[in-house]
């Protein structure tokens, strides 16, 4: 049976408008901008919660140096809790160049077993004392992120919190026209298609998990599930997934939205420069990954099509 599609222009599914960008907004962003530009200056005098101590450190057992347990010219925020319980509390109120033991005790649940539960003592060496100072938000921190004024900073910020609305609700959009395209047209999967979708959604979810050092295995067992089990909870999702394949694949084919060589070099020229490539790596680049690249063009071209022909 032949694959029937549905029309793929002139849907009104209603597109939502996105929320003006307020005054309000702009100072949340104004403010979490601030804090990411954060510089710190020596302190003279005694280290409090918040200031930064750059110390050098080794960690004794019963008297003997433990493994993993030495540091030096380590900065260290106090009061960030990077270190174990009661460490960084022992810092605060001493200075450059002092000598301080600090006596803490490994959480029972510490990973290292022969560190669990045992009292340990950290002969640390105080190098210096520094306190973080915040920009103020003028025009000289708007220079400093190379802007002419704080008003073209806010404009700035206005324009790339829109943009950044703007692609969400686009991005809303074409996944509830997608799912419309799918439900109304009448398209035929194989199996092996079912299979090479389920292979896709496997190497997404692999891939994420492991940006936080996790495997797909363990990060199934957390959710009470084995892979075998998991591959059956994604049948349906992998079906209307190679459904919208074979639909997108059409409507590339009856608009001609693949991409061509110009705009492929011209992407090429663009990781070029913002990468700052040497030809040499340009040319493995293309070499490896010039499809995915094609790809990528050719998903957004797809993108703009749809979201131009239907409202």
């Amino acid at each position: 049976m032949a694959n029937l599609f549905a029309a793929y222009t002139k849907n009104h599914l209603g597109k939502e408008a996105i929320p003006p960008v307020s005054e309000a907004d702009i100072q949340v962003q104004l403010q979490s901008m601030l804090k990411q530009h954060v510089h710190t200056a020596t302190k003279e005098g005694t280290a409090s919660e918040g200031d930064i101590v750059n110390i050098d450190f080794e960690g004794f057992l019963e008297g003997v140096p433990f493994e993993g347990g030495k540091g030096e010219k380590y900065d260290l925020e106090l009061g960030s809790h990077t270190f174990i319980p009661g460490f960084e509390e022992q810092l605060i109120g001493h200075k450059a160049n002092d000598d301080v033991e600090v006596n803490v005790t490994f959480p029972k649940e510490y990973q290292a077993e022969n560190l669990s539960g045992k009292a340990v003592v950290f002969k640390c060496h105080v190098h210096e004392v520094k306190s973080k100072v915040e920009m103020k938000l003028n025009d000289e921190f708007a220079a400093h992120l190379g802007l002419k004024s704080l008003e073209e900073l806010k404009e700035a910020v206005k324009n790339d919190i829109t943009h950044q609305r703007q692609n969400e609700a686009d991005k809303t959009y074409l996944e509830k026209l997608l799912r419309h395209l799918v439900t109304t047209s009448t398209i035929d999967v194989t199996p092996e298609q079912v299979e090479e979708a389920k292979n896709k959604i496997v190497d997404f979810y692999t891939n994420s998990v492991a940006r936080y050092g996790m495997t797909l295995e363990a990060y199934l067992s957390t959710m009470g599930m084995d892979k075998e089990k998991f591959m059956l909870t994604i049948q349906d999702e992998a079906a209307n997934t190679a459904r919208t394949d074979i639909l997108t694949n059409y409507i590339i084919e009856k608009e001609n939205l693949n991409a061509n060589e110009e705009e492929i070099n011209a992407q090429v020229q663009l990781i070029k420069n913002y990468y700052h490539l040497t030809d040499d790596k340009v040319e493995e680049l293309l070499k490896d990954h010039k499809e995915d690249i094609k790809n990528d063009i050719t998903k957004e071209k797809v993108a703009e099509f749809l979201l131009k022909n239907n409202d």
